[in-house]
């Protein structure tokens, strides 16, 4: 069973899931991990809020770029790979070369005490970049290009998966009927969750470091689910009869986060070892059922169009490539005022939600910024 209808409900993640990468890297100030910018002040009550929407933001993420893969593979409107080109590899040199560089040069006055101005940092920006050695790996996405690594990313997902998403293609009524067969009760369905248990003990040891070859593995799999939804719609209306189950499901496993914070800190420390297997069942099983509870809870209630969706859907590319570099250069004058976190978190969430707001106007009335923004030209439809 398939459909070519529009799944105005996918839109709608999409739209929410990318607009709480602003709650989320405007938080990033104020927790006590490691990042890009700090306040000097932080909060270990805000490490729970970015350890629980981390638990999930990015996998919804890639869920929804499968289910979009999949209508943009069956609208044949353009070639598939040039319009990925377009849409992922341009943003991302763009971005590389304009957008996170000021990102870095404030970084480095506020972390590693750098004394010179923008342009003499420019200069030495390409010999420290040159200093790193990454290996055979995804790391250097998110080096390079900071936030907006998904887009690389999402572009090798894309080519990898190519060849066996046009056998799904050519062979739905197959797809459905071998994925019919997890869906026959609640229970048979969580054979699902073994693959990614799996690959995550065997990989995260070897590959610890975040956007290596176990992350890589384990978005990919959310990208497959999402692409198989969408031709199973069977899974979906399964997904939706359940959602409370699972939402009840996802709150009992965050639950047990915060009764016992161990249960959390052993998935900081990847081995070989019984607890380390049971702290990834728990965190798949928690990530898989947020997801999950989120896509039957929008199919549910969000299964709509609306005057401004197509609107915003356009926008959310250029939203995502600019918000971080805007949080941190406004968050960078804000961290030092003398008022509260929570004062400044909502000074910057705020202001800097206008600017970008501002920003995406400017860029959307413009075809060469529409181009490298990833949007199409004025005049052309998505």
């Amino acid at each position: 069973m398939s459909s070519n209808q529009r799944m105005y409900y996918i839109d709608w993640l999409r739209v929410i899931a990318f607009g709480l990468l602003f709650v989320f890297h405007s938080f990033r100030l104020f927790d006590t991990y490691p990042w890009h910018l700090k306040n000097a002040e932080t909060s270990i009550s805000i490490n729970y809020i970015i350890e629980f929407m981390h638990s999930w933001r990015m996998y919804i993420i890639f869920l929804v770029s499968g289910a979009g893969t999949y209508f943009a593979m069956k609208s044949k409107r353009e070639n598939f790979l040039n319009g990925r080109l377009k849409r992922l590899i341009i943003p991302y040199i763009f971005g590389v070369f304009i957008l996170i560089p000021p990102q870095k040069f404030l970084e480095a006055i506020q972390q590693s005490g750098f004394e010179g101005n923008y342009l003499t940092f420019l200069t030495q920006l390409p010999q420290g970049l040159l200093n790193e050695n990454f290996g055979w790996n995804l790391i250097w996405t998110g080096y390079l290009g900071y936030h907006i690594w998904y887009l690389v990313y999402l572009f090798v997902q894309t080519i990898l998966f190519l060849p066996l998403f046009k056998l799904f293609l050519k062979n739905q009524n197959k797809v459905c009927e071998q994925s019919d067969k997890l869906f026959r009760s609640f229970y048979t369905f969580w054979y699902i969750i073994i693959p990614f248990v799996l690959l995550e003990f065997l990989l995260r040891p070897l590959f610890p470091q975040y956007l290596n070859w176990a992350d890589f593995a384990t978005f990919s799999l959310y990208f497959l689910l999402g692409f198989i939804l969408q031709i199973n719609q069977k899974i979906i209306l399964f997904i939706e009869k359940n959602a409370y189950k699972f939402l009840l499901i996802a709150i009992s496993c965050w639950s047990v986060y915060l009764i016992n914070k161990t249960a959390l800190d052993n998935i900081s420390i990847p081995e070989y070892t019984l607890n380390y297997f049971l702290s990834i069942i728990l965190k798949n099983l928690n990530s898989i059922s947020w997801v999950l509870a989120f896509i039957g809870l929008g199919k549910k209630f969000l299964d709509f169009n609306h005057r401004y969706l197509n609107d915003l859907n356009q926008g959310i590319l250029p939203f995502y490539i600019l918000h971080q570099t805007v949080i941190v250069i406004f968050g960078y004058f804000v961290v030092q005022w003398d008022v509260s976190i929570l004062e400044k978190f909502l000074i910057i969430f705020t202001i800097s939600f206008i600017i970008t707001i501002g920003l995406y106007q400017i860029i959307r009335r413009n075809n060469m910024m529409r181009f490298f923004f990833g949007m199409k030209r004025k005049g052309i439809n998505p």
